[in-house]
């Protein structure tokens, strides 16, 4: 039995944790019964199971007003209703998160506000050019989210990249108006991208044909180019035609599963991306700030990416890929567990950052305790072990 509970990553991962989570609350229960007499025992056990019951209240009442608020999205009739219910989204999350502390949970609320915000603001455009006399788009097409919208890891939304691909006999035309409307209302709800990563911008519309030509000149080019490929596996649908969106995230997959060799380059700036740490192992600083983005986010999601593109691990989330990478045998149980606790500390951070209205991710040492400190160092010799993998296992191979 206990060899079939082990059998997949996930079940370890997640039964490790809950047995260390149960043994450490019947230790605290022991350590208060032992000079407690029988009834007070009792008493104890009973107020800990009616705690746990008002805590499952809460938690549902909690989805039931995120649900009705993301419904409320749906019926939303114009860009000022869609503005009030973001920012009871935007509450109902930020409330969660400082209740829970749960960055899964936080990236979970965030991206289902993003995707059903975008799509009511895809179908206010529609409406609003029918209105006008001017033709919406006709055919198939599909908005899709790429970079951390992409991997449902949305925190900000002043940083969500979007492209958009349609069918090969819709005129590419009537996409123009429709996604630079699209993009003005969106600017609107403060959804936009920072890298100009938009479908108001010819670069990212376009057919699936048109995609393709794009898809095989890049990686022929290799480089930067075959960076721009690699990104595209963290495509994900926030909008439109399923099976449009299918077909473009398997070319996607086809172009870069012919990427072999070429990866390796790509694999091996990634491995070396900077450490942060400085050559006396001290955490890298600047005026006593440390750059959370630069040493820790972007590192563990560019190093984990590249490894599930080479070894075809159809996921997208961070968290995810690390489970996938696990499951393939290509980092064991506590190096996964060592990354998935580093891609917590490094958003926990960010998220914190977000909610009291920072603009960047830098951490302030200074004020952390003993405790952080230590977390953020393990942290980051936990990318720095996945670095050394990626390194030999992709980009050092002959």
């Amino acid at each position: 039995m206990a060899l079939l509970l082990g059998a997949r990553g996930e079940d370890l991962l997640e039964r490790r944790g809950t047995v260390e989570l149960v043994e450490q609350v019947r230790q605290g229960l022991y350590a208060r019964m032992a000079n407690l007499s029988a009834g007070d025992e009792e008493l104890l056990l009973l107020g800990v199971r009616d705690a746990l019951e008002q805590e499952l209240l809460a938690e549902e009442r909690c989805r039931e007003e995120f649900s009705r608020a993301l419904d409320d999205a749906d019926q939303a009739g114009d860009i000022q209703e869609l503005i009030l219910v973001q920012d009871r989204l935007r509450a109902m999350a930020a409330e969660h998160f400082r209740r829970h502390g749960s960055v899964t949970a936080y990236h979970l609320l965030r991206t289902a506000a993003l995707d059903r915000l975008t799509a009511a603001t895809l179908r206010m455009t529609a409406s609003q050019m029918t209105d006008g006399g001017v033709a919406p788009p006709a055919g198939r097409w599909c908005w899709l989210a790429l970079g951390a919208a992409g991997r449902g890891e949305v925190s900000r939304f002043d940083a969500c990249d979007f492209l958009l691909v349609h069918g090969e006999s819709e005129a590419g035309g009537s996409f123009v108006g429709f996604s630079s409307r699209a993009a003005t209302m969106l600017e609107r709800l403060g959804i936009g991208s920072r890298a100009g990563i938009t479908p108001s911008s010819a670069t990212w519309r376009g057919s699936l044909a048109e995609w393709r030509q794009r898809i095989v000149a890049r990686a022929a080019e290799g480089g930067d180019d075959q960076e721009w490929l690699i990104r595209l596996a963290d495509l994900r649908l926030v909008a439109g035609d399923p099976s449009l969106a299918a077909e473009m995230v398997n070319q996607v997959r086809f172009a870069l599963s012919l990427q072999i060799d070429p990866l390796r380059e790509t694999a091996r700036r990634t491995a070396m991306l900077q450490s942060g740490f400085d050559f006396f192992g001290r955490l890298r600083t600047e005026r006593g700030m440390f750059n959370l983005a630069v040493y820790g986010i972007v590192p563990i999601v560019a190093n984990v990416r590249i490894m599930t593109v080479r070894f075809d691990i159809q996921e997208t989330s961070t968290t995810e890929r690390i489970r996938g990478l696990l499951y393939q045998g290509r980092i064991d149980v506590e190096l996964a567990e060592r990354l998935l606790r580093a891609w917590h500390c490094f958003c926990r951070h960010a998220v914190q950052g977000e909610i009291a209205g920072e603009i960047g991710i830098l951490v302030d040492v200074e004020g952390l305790g003993e405790d952080e400190l230590h977390e953020l160092h393990t942290s980051l010799e936990a990318v720095g072990a996945l670095q050394k993998i990626v390194y030999s296992s992709i980009s050092g191979q002959g």
